[in-house]
């Protein structure tokens, strides 16, 4: 049994893009996830702070002025676009005021994305323990007993080296 070896990384780079008529300023960064893995995330992201809207090509999240303690809503737009090995993700404002925020909004929803795909692994490793633990209690052969055990052991070495690679995230930023 392997886990899924999608690598972390900060790589952002400053860039720009045409929506709506309007040039955005913003950044991309890659991910190692599909297309549509990445789209879902942001959504599910998204909703904890704004009002995402889906615009088929791209989302633009609308953030109510009064929680920006401002006059006017905020408005962020990201594009999810395939690319070889992976998905570049675009975040962008019209208003270069927030620019410093943006990095650091790209910055945590990626560190987030990966972290939570981490800790479904990880779940998921416990939810098959946790079944292998009970056929091994109802389990006589005492080799069944023993295969059981191992694999069970195996499984909480793979849940131990996922905690590692969550650390790992936290500390690259």
């Amino acid at each position: 049994m392997t886990f899924s070896q999608n690598n972390y990384g900060t790589k952002t780079e400053s860039t720009q893009l045409s929506l709506e008529g309007k040039t955005l300023r913003g950044y991309r960064t890659n991910f190692d996830y599909g297309w549509e893995e990445v789209r879902r995330g942001w959504w599910e992201y998204a909703r904890k702070f704004g009002s995402p809207l889906n615009m088929k090509t791209y989302y633009k999240v609308t953030i109510p002025s009064e929680t920006t303690d401002g006059n006017v809503d905020l408005e962020i737009f990201t594009q999810t676009t395939e690319c070889k090995g992976g998905t570049d993700f675009f975040l962008g404002l019209e208003n270069e005021t927030y620019k410093e925020q943006a990095l650091a909004l790209l910055i945590d929803f990626k560190k987030s994305f990966y972290i939570n795909d981490l800790v479904e692994e990880i779940e998921e490793k416990q939810k098959l323990a946790d079944d292998l633990g009970d056929e091994y209690r109802e389990m006589v052969l005492e080799s069944r007993k023993q295969k059981l055990l191992q694999k069970i052991n195996q499984l909480e070495k793979e849940v131990e080296a996922l905690k590692e690679r969550i650390k790992e995230v936290e500390r690259a930023g």
